[in-house]
């Protein structure tokens, strides 16, 4: 099939549509991964808007000779989300609850609806989706059709494939069929219509009437499995009754395009308890398993020893055992009368001789606690140091449960005979366990054992009467296992199927099994690492800790988890503008093929490459954290900005806010008169002109009071000194522009005993940082480091207000060689006092009565886990506090003043101001200088939270 034949003429098609087409570079360069190892450029994508539009694309695919592959958030981990025709993306368009109806316990949805979207909309009527794989903050309804996705609580409610009714399909023939159980007179019917769909029941029937003992025997006795086509639940075996809708579920898009779905919900249960049962071994707690089910739970997880440290010793989680070799998570179901009898059965089941320590969690905090643990599985292997990446690729496999202990010992000794180490985490309770080797695909060893190891695992899967896939399917990853799994017989049912279904191979072609022509994808073949040779850039910023410009790049997995939309402050340019290129896995693979070449020479600066790619990026640093990988983007846009001035110049622009500092003094020197003439209208209009600066964006009042002028003329209070000394960082903001923060600030910590001191520092080095100036921001950062290693030396804590700023202290490794401990001595001041009170070294001796704010953290706090720290500090203090959850206000330092960016800042400052407005609190609080300017924007008047509690020692003075 040509790819170049695909590509001709895609605006016949987007004429047809009304959704959207894309065959450009940067589309199929995005689409041309998922969440595997696999890459395959498209001919391009389209965004179908209607059923229609879908149909549409059917007939275009068909009569061009290409094919077609569904996609949802691209989260794939077997490559079945990429391939060689056209991705239709059903996310952007085709995301509707269509129906809820409460009384039949159904709801009826278009395939984009994200799953922890449609579960918020269902709380409403105390009902829910049960299936919950890991992503389901992005992943697609449709996706989980794809895959019959099931996840941690699968052991109770099943897979998709269990909870679903009927689907909405466009065949390849481009009719539209809705599939669901159908018997009797109304089977001979379908069977007796001349079109597509009969011809798909007719073979359907025959196949399950023919083949009736075979598949019987063939198909393993697992409650989970993705394997092939579900032969074994979608016809009786005397052909009396066909549900087509379990065959297209799990089918991988082979079959045909899902474009709605009825689903079977469930009543939310009254409450949940759990327990961690701790074992000596993971073979042991492997063998508590099958026991551990006699009592019914709803959710049975293994927890190897890696995870255990990690969360005992990281993160100085108590409840894990120094002794815990591995652990059975372990969750009921039940009603409050009866939570601690249900919750003792299941511990009672799951104990045995080798069971080490047990702590039940009744309450919904320890329950938080626990899946925490559970759920850092994932992001602690993707960010384990070195050049070797937990693969998924042996690590879906189903057996019966108690035959868990022995696959386990087994695996161990194949990889032993590899050696190669691996990390062991999953739905044990189903026996699913995520085992992930160590490889590094871009050497041919690793890539022999990539086929060796998943040869040998798939020998021993059969043997144990398990099957390949439990959970994401084939793919290209495990297609060419089905034949030694399934028979012959029962494989050529298959492609039978198939070509009922599909004659022309227009859906996801040679994946399940071969296409008309004989191919079918192979676990080695297409992998994104085959001819990857990344060119070497000469960094002005310390990558060392990444290892490298292109390991950074490349620690990226595909997961989606930055295409969120709620929760976290990941990634705020993507919840504006919903696109792939605006996604921190969108630029990374867009700087993965950049600095790979694929995007011609020195795509890495050119303008097109950093428009499209990086300048959208606000810097909040959520990636850094929130990114399972730890993808840092805004560092990597630091630097790709730095490469493309180093060639180029700096423009005035980027000199311009790279020097806020020395802006913002000088406006506060001249003000008034500075804050008169930036009012002007022609001078708005000549900058935005000159400058970028958007002349309907409101500029910052200059102080003409500087705090550093206050500061010194000031007379101390009589308490400052009592508890010691701190060191005041004074942010540009603060000093220049909001001196009355600064006026709280120290009369707060004076209030509490500290006498402050205001170092003359340099900018912190943040906003040249955002304009790619890393050799300014060095400078800043040198100058820095000299005037605070002394208050370092003494250990006088170096406190800011601002939080970026703190949070450029913080990455002074990355800029100086000796940095002085100043990036962990940096902290904010509400982080310093709150820790103060919870040391029981600090009483706040005020009480603001019950009075409610709703605050707005800022996004660097979010990110870097500080925001706890105001919230906490306020609550001391006798405040009524709400914490908006909320992304980056939009602001971020200059990008919300640039035109170019003004809509896509202004649009997320209403998001915010709407969840703010929702709160009806008092008072708004915020954090950082840019969010109260963004606010203002937005009609909305913000206070500091130490402005509030210097109000609140003002009136005691009284």
């Amino acid at each position: 099939m040509s790819t170049e034949h695909a590509r001709g003429r895609p605006e016949t098609l987007a004429d047809d549509l009304d959704g959207e087409v894309d065959f450009g570079e940067q589309a199929r360069t995005l689409y041309a991964t998922d969440a595997s190892v696999y890459e395959v450029e498209p001919a391009g994508v389209v965004f179908p808007a209607t059923c229609e539009d879908v149909r549409d694309v059917v007939a275009y695919a068909r009569e061009r000779g290409t094919s077609l592959t569904a996609r949802g958030a691209g989260s794939s981990l077997t490559g079945n989300a990429v391939g060689e025709g056209i991705v239709v993306d059903f996310e952007r368009h085709l995301d509707s609850i269509v129906d809820v109806d409460p009384a039949a316990g159904t709801a009826t949805v278009q395939p984009g609806v994200v799953l922890d979207d449609l579960n918020d909309h269902l709380a409403q009527y105390d009902l829910y989706f049960p299936p919950d794989p890991s992503t389901s903050s992005t992943c697609t309804i449709g996706g989980m059709v794809a895959n019959d996705a099931a996840g941690a609580h699968s052991v109770r409610h099943g897979t998709t494939r269990d909870n679903v009714r009927r689907v909405e399909c466009v065949l390849a023939d481009g009719s539209v069929d809705s599939f669901e159980r159908v018997e009797g007179v109304a089977l001979d019917r379908a069977c007796d219509r001349d079109d597509r769909a009969g011809e798909i029941y007719r073979t359907v029937r025959d196949v399950g009437i023919s083949l009736d003992a075979e598949i019987d025997a063939r198909y393993p006795d697992v409650e989970r499995n993705s394997s092939g086509y579900d032969l074994d639940g979608c016809v009786a075996g005397d052909g009396s009754w066909i549900d087509l809708s379990r065959l297209v579920i799990g089918s991988e898009g082979t079959l045909a395009l899902v474009t709605e779905v009825t689903l079977d919900l469930t009543e939310r249960p009254e409450t949940r308890a759990a327990a961690l049962v701790c074992y000596e071994d993971v073979v042991a707690a492997a063998d508590a398993v099958a026991p551990a089910l006699g009592a019914d739970p709803s959710a049975v997880e293994l927890i190897d020893d890696d995870v255990l440290g990690y969360a005992r010793d990281a993160w100085g989680i108590d409840l894990v055992p120094a002794d815990a070799g591995a652990a059975l998570l372990i969750e009921v179901e039940t009603t409050p009368r009866d939570q601690r009898r249900d919750l003792d059965a299941a511990v009672e089941a799951a104990t045995t001789e080798a069971t080490v320590a047990v702590e039940r969690a009744p309450d919904d905090d320890t329950q938080e606690t626990l899946w925490k643990i559970r759920k850092a599985s994932n992001p602690l292997l993707n960010r384990r140091p070195g050049d070797r990446e937990a693969l998924s690729f042996i690590e879906d496999a189903a057996v019966p449960p108690e035959r868990l202990p022995e696959y386990l010992t087994r695996v161990g000794e194949i990889l032993d005979r590899h050696e190669l180490d691996a990390s062991v985490f999953g739905h044990a309770g189903q026996g699913v366990l995520h085992i992930k080797p160590f490889l590094d695909l871009s050497t041919e060893r690793d890539r022999r054992r990539l086929r060796s190891v998943s040869e040998a695992v798939h020998e021993l899967v059969v043997e144990l009467g398990g099957c390949v896939s439990g959970e994401h399917g084939d793919g290209r990853l495990r297609s060419e296992h089905l034949p030694e799994m399934y028979g012959e017989a029962v494989y050529e049912a298959f492609v039978r199927v198939k070509r009922a279904f599909d004659p022309d191979d227009v859906f996801n072609p040679a994946k399940v099994v071969p296409a008309s022509d004989g191919r079918l994808a192979g676990l080695d073949e297409d992998l994104r690492s085959d001819g990857y040779d990344p060119e070497s850039v000469e960094t002005a910023l310390d990558f060392s800790a990444e290892g490298g410009f292109a390991s950074l790049v490349e620690q990226c997995n595909g997961c989606s988890k930055c295409r969120t939309t709620e929760g976290g402050v990941m990634c705020p340019s993507y919840r504006g503008a919903e696109t792939e290129v605006t996604s921190t896995r969108g630029r990374a693979n867009m700087l993965r093929a950049a600095i790979d070449g694929d995007l011609g020479d020195d795509a890495l600066t050119s303008d097109a490459f950093q428009e499209a790619v990086l300048d959208r990026c606000l810097s909040c640093k959520a990636c850094k954290t929130e990114c399972p990988t730890g993808v840092d983007v805004a560092k990597l846009r630091t630097e790709a900005k730095h490469q493309k001035h180093k060639e180029e110049g700096v423009p005035l622009r980027a000199r311009l806010f790279g020097n806020v500092r020395t802006l913002n003094r000088v406006g506060s020197a001249l003000a008034p008169v500075a804050n008169r003439l930036k009012e002007v209208a022609a001078g708005r209009v000549l900058a935005e002109k000159l400058l970028g600066i958007d002349r309907r964006r409101t500029l910052p009042e200059f102080a003409d009071r500087s705090f550093p002028e206050w500061f010194a003329e000031r007379t101390p209070s009589t308490t400052a000194g009592q508890r010691g000394t701190v060191a005041l960082y004074p942010d540009c903001y603060m000093a220049y522009n909001h001196p009355e923060v600064g006026r709280a600030v120290v009369e707060v910590l004076e209030a509490c005993g500290y006498r402050v001191e205001l170092p003359e520092v340099s900018c912190c080095g943040r906003p040249a940082l955002s304009q790619g100036l890393v050799e300014t921001a060095r400078e800043n950062a040198t100058e820095n480091v000299a005037t605070l290693r002394p208050y370092v030396d003494r250990d006088v804590p170096v406190l800011g207000v601002e939080p970026s700023c703190v949070s450029a202290l913080a990455e002074y490794d990355d800029l100086v060689d000796d940095p002085a401990d100043v990036p962990d001595a940096a902290a904010t001041v509400a982080e310093f006092l709150y820790e103060e009170v919870v040391a029981g070294d600090l009483e706040l001796d005020v009480d603001a009565g019950g009075e409610s704010v709703a605050l707005h953290g800022h996004c660097h706090s979010k990110a870097e886990g500080r925001d706890h720290a105001p919230v906490a500090l306020l609550r001391q203090a006798g405040f009524e506090v709400e914490r908006v959850d909320a992304t980056c206000c939009g602001m971020a330092g200059a990008f919300g003043y640039e035109t170019e960016h003004y809509d896509l800042s202004m649009e997320l400052g209403a998001e915010l101001t709407s969840k703010l407005s929702a709160t009806e609190a008092e008072r708004v609080v915020t954090t950082g200088a840019s969010c109260r300017q963004q606010l203002r924007d937005h009609d909305v008047e913000t206070v500091h939270p130490m402005t509030l509690i210097a109000e609140l020692l003002t009136e005691g003075d009284r």
